[in-house]
């Protein structure tokens, strides 16, 4: 990309993310290759869940300071992000137009609203697995506790 215009890089875990798609071009028949990037639940932008919503971006990169299982996708700052998903009816069947084409649910949104969104929701996920932690810490110890002070079988 070129340095003169300004990015937002998202980083998100590499399982939300497909590189190289390929495809047909319509025109051409030449094999062509796109990236989809799929939102993590617990996205939430201006209060509207967008999680599990996808986006395809141009370039997806390994990350440069998460790590191998990471990947880095720089995105235009000035550049909406359209985030897509299949519209559903209430019985979970998609929802179909005139055509018979399947109805897309669109969220428009800027790269930087994006990033904060997924990054407050790896937060929340994170700080939900620290109480968990703590929660089967404070079992195990119980049970420790509860063993210790438990009267010896005999045999």
């Amino acid at each position: 990309m070129e340095d003169n215009k300004k990015n937002v890089y998202i980083t998100v875990h590499k399982n939300f993310v497909r590189e190289n798609i390929e495809y047909p071009d319509r025109k051409t028949g030449e094999t062509k290759t796109f990236n989809s990037v799929t939102l993590p639940k617990g996205t939430i932008i201006d209060g509207v869940d967008v999680s599990y919503y996808q986006f395809t971006p141009l370039f997806v990169n390994p990350s440069r300071f998460k790590g191998e299982n990471f990947r880095d996708i720089p995105l235009l700052a000035d550049k909406e992000v359209w985030l897509k998903k299949d519209a559903l009816d209430a019985d979970g069947n998609p929802v179909l137009d005139e055509d018979g084409k399947q109805v897309k649910d669109i969220v428009k949104v800027m790269p930087a609203q994006l990033k904060e969104a997924i990054n407050k929701g790896r937060e929340a996920y994170l700080a939900s697995l620290d109480d968990k932690a703590k929660d089967a810490r404070e079992a195990s110890a119980n049970q420790d506790r509860e063993a210790r002070h438990a009267e010896p079988v005999a045999r």
